[in-house]
């Protein structure tokens, strides 16, 4: 059980249920997710937000072992608000109803900002394939390839994976590894099933930062 990966579940702009995935992460308020920047807002179009935004660490099958977190704060890179790049999000949490922080409850993955793109990546979702529509978490294998600007590795989770985490150094018995990137977009074109992510850099843990002040 990965306890730190959860589905992120939101409203919309066109007012439906819906969902991404997740990744609780350490931070100084202990209270930090981080996702994809279009699970929070449509790219170049911040009018399109999605609204009433929970986070449920552990999710499986409709089970919620850790409880719930509502989300507090959504925060986004300018590039991703103004031209659509640097997809990727910080969420602020809320305690739970017994008042305890996020990571006090489940721990939170390690994230590394300015990492070289390479090596064996672990990447986790919810994808809305069948037949898990959701309800389970998947997991992609593949090695990380520098495309331009972003990153990208052999993988077919399709929509509701989004914002899942990259694990670089991934320990199975501990379910801990290193957080490098989230998932993007999916790329179904070409002979190799490719899923892509941001590179973390400067601009992310800007946007990190400034959540874990929050």
């Amino acid at each position: 059980m990965m306890k730190t990966v959860g589905r992120l579940f939101f409203v919309n702009p066109r007012g439906a249920d819906t969902w991404c995935t997740a990744t609780a992460v350490r931070s100084a308020n202990r209270s930090v997710v981080m996702t994809a920047g279009h699970c929070v807002r449509r790219g170049a179009s911040p009018a399109n937000t999605n609204t009433t935004m929970v986070f449920v660490p552990g999710y499986d099958k409709g089970n919620r072992p850790y409880g719930v977190f509502a989300v507090r704060t959504a925060l986004t890179p300018r590039g991703w608000a103004e031209e659509a790049t640097d997809d990727v999000s910080a969420l602020v949490v809320d305690a739970d109803s017994k008042r305890r922080k996020l990571t006090d409850v489940v721990g939170g993955q390690v994230v590394a900002f300015g990492r070289p793109v390479g090596g064996k990546i672990s990447a986790f979702g919810y994808p809305a394939t069948r037949p898990q529509l959701g309800e389970q978490l998947l997991r992609c294998v593949g090695t990380a390839k520098k495309e331009g600007d972003v990153q990208s590795i052999p993988c077919d989770m399709t929509g509701g994976a989004s914002g899942g985490p990259w694990l670089a150094d991934f320990d199975e018995a501990t379910g801990k590894g290193v957080l490098v990137s989230v998932n993007s977009q999916l790329d179904a074109l070409e002979s190799i099933t490719k899923m892509y992510g941001p590179a973390l850099g400067a601009t992310a843990k800007t946007v990190y930062e400034r959540a874990q002040r929050g």
